[in-house]
């Protein structure tokens, strides 16, 4: 990745996880933004974040509705979705609302990076087959995580 390529916003409540996830990604040369909630992503000055980590739950918001305001900032922003709570409604939904990938927590640095990018993730000994991320929900489907991105879409209710 380039250098104007490495910028990421983390969109999580819990401190301890943002701010162990944002020095990773700061050893690795990359600019990180933090917010907590959606207030605080609202008041982010202008961004053009190629990349964004967005965790379901906030506190007493939904994390899926950072995602358009995410978008409308960075149309080609790359999104993926971390949860604790994963299920394969919630990674359609996230999906439908314009996220790249889905995956549950605990994330490893790799892991992410390698949603980001778009690349296969390996199943962890003894995870549920499709719990996981939204490759993995494709994998059952027999579909290629792009097909079924696109047919969910497809999809997609018209605001």
């Amino acid at each position: 990745m380039t250098q104007s390529q490495q910028s990421l916003l983390i969109v999580d409540d819990d401190a301890r996880f943002a701010e162990a996830l944002a020095l990773e990604f700061q050893e690795r040369g990359w600019r990180v933004d933090c917010v907590a909630d959606l207030d605080e992503l609202r008041a982010l000055p202008a961004f053009a974040h190629r990349f964004a980590s967005v965790d379901l739950r906030l506190r007493h918001q939904n994390g899926l509705d950072s995602i358009p305001l995410i978008l409308e900032r960075s149309p080609r922003v790359r999104i993926v979705v971390l949860t604790g709570y994963g299920s394969i409604a919630t990674a359609v939904q996230a999906v439908k609302q314009g996220a790249f990938n889905y995956l549950t927590k605990p994330v490893h640095v790799e892991d992410l990076l390698q949603a980001f990018r778009g690349e296969p993730l390996q199943a962890p000994a003894g995870a549920a087959q499709a719990g996981q991320n939204i490759s993995r929900a494709a994998r059952q489907l027999g579909l290629h995580r792009q097909s079924l991105q696109r047919k969910l879409r497809k999809f997609t209710p018209r605001v």
